[in-house]
C-alpha cells in the first residue's frame, strides 16, 4: 500500500476515537500519521524511506522490506524505542501512544495486501494474508484505489460531523 493510502486508511478509522476521546490534536494526529507510513522505513523509496537517508537503506538490506519492521518483534522494538524517545525529549505519552496505534494500523493495512504480512518474524516467515487470499489489494492497482477512495469519502464525511 502506498503511502497516502495507508494516511487515508488509518485517519478514516482512527478519527471516531480520536474525536470520542476528546483526543484530536495537532500532536496526535502527526504522531498517528508518522506511525501510519513508519513501518516502510525498511524501502528506501517509500515515503519515509526517501526522508531517512542511509537508515532506510541499511534496514532494507539487513531485513528486506516487509522484514522485521512488518513484525510483532519489530513492533515490540519500536515501542520500547519510543518510549525511550518520548521519555527522554519530555514529550505527552499520548503522542506515543497514536504512534504506536498508526503503527500497527500499517501493519493490519499491509496484511490485507496480496502478499500479507509475517507477522511472526524472526521466528516464522510464513506471511499471513487476512483475506485468506479471496479478498486484498495489489499494490499501485485499481483495488488500492478503491481502497483510498473510500477511505477518503469515510474521513470526509467524519470531519463534516465535526462542523
Amino acid at each position: 500500500m502506498r503511502y497516502h493510502t495507508h494516511l487515508m486508511v488509518t485517519y478514516a478509522a482512527a478519527m471516531p476515537v480520536l474525536v470520542s476521546t476528546g483526543q484530536l490534536t495537532v500532536g496526535t494526529a502527526v504522531a498517528l500519521g508518522i506511525g501510519a507510513v513508519f513501518p516502510d522505513i525498511d524501502h528506501p523509496k517509500s515515503f519515509i524511506g526517501n526522508r531517512t537517508g542511509g537508515i532506510s537503506h541499511g534496514i532494507g538490506m539487513v531485513f528486506g522490506h516487509r522484514g522485521l519492521a512488518h513484525s510483532l518483534a519489530g513492533a515490540a522494538v519500536v515501542l520500547f524505542l519510543t518510549g525511550l524517545l518520548v521519555s527522554a525529549l519530555n514529550l505527552p505519552t499520548i503522542w506515543g501512544d497514536y504512534f504506536i496505534i498508526g503503527y500497527i494500523a500499517h501493519l493490519i493495512e499491509d496484511s490485507f495486501s496480496k502478499t500479507g504480512v509475517a507477522w511472526f518474524q524472526p521466528i516464522y516467515s510464513k506471511r499471513i494474508q487476512f483475506g485468506f487470499r479471496k479478498v486484498y489489494y495489489t499494490t499501485g492497482k485499481f483495488s488500492e484505489t478503491i481502497i483510498f477512495l473510500i477511505a477518503f469519502c469515510g474521513l470526509m464525511y467524519q470531519i463534516s460531523l465535526l462542523f
